[in-house]
């Protein structure tokens, strides 16, 4: 991290809005793909760092506001409509932006659920795909990044709140 990243938000407060997106996202990987994702960093996003092939976006707004970002390679992206539908795809098209969207939908509605003190309310998904794309965040929110792995390859779960 460079001397001139944010320091890392308070620990507790981390932790609150953090532990119910690790258990939201693990519960829909295992209901909806069959497989058991393993947390492997969690980090603050360095500026101008590349995003995976496709993102999802769910924007956040209550008494906290801020984003979630589901962020997955290439094949993980095709392995998830292969788990979801049983299509197999091998490029990035409708059918696996849709199907990365409503993976998205389903983290961010399971963590809303958790998170029920703060009134949370979700948009819809929006998805973006292409190569070496960056993910800006308001220059007052620092994002973090959870990365993890899985039987279907590596993703990654941004988050920016402020509210918290």
């Amino acid at each position: 991290m460079s001397a001139c990243a944010p320091s890392a938000p308070n620990s507790s407060l981390t932790a609150e809005y953090v532990n119910p997106i690790i258990t939201a996202t693990r519960s829909v990987f295992e209901m909806m793909l069959g497989c058991v994702p393993t947390r492997t960093g969690l980090r603050l996003k360095e500026p101008g760092e590349h995003s995976h092939d496709v993102s999802a976006v769910i924007g956040i707004s209550g008494r906290a506001q801020g984003t979630i970002v589901v962020s997955l390679t290439r094949e993980s992206a095709c392995a998830v409509v292969e788990r979801m539908i049983g299509e197999k795809e091998t490029e990035i098209n409708a059918v696996v932006c849709d199907a990365v969207g409503e993976l998205t939908n389903m983290i961010a509605g399971s963590a809303k659920a958790q998170l029920a003190k703060y009134e949370l309310s979700i948009s819809l998904p929006n998805v973006i795909a292409g190569h070496n794309y960056v993910m800006h965040s308001p220059s007052d929110v620092q994002s973090m990044i959870m990365s993890f792995n899985s039987e279907i390859g590596p993703f990654w779960i941004e988050i920016a709140f402020t509210g918290f």
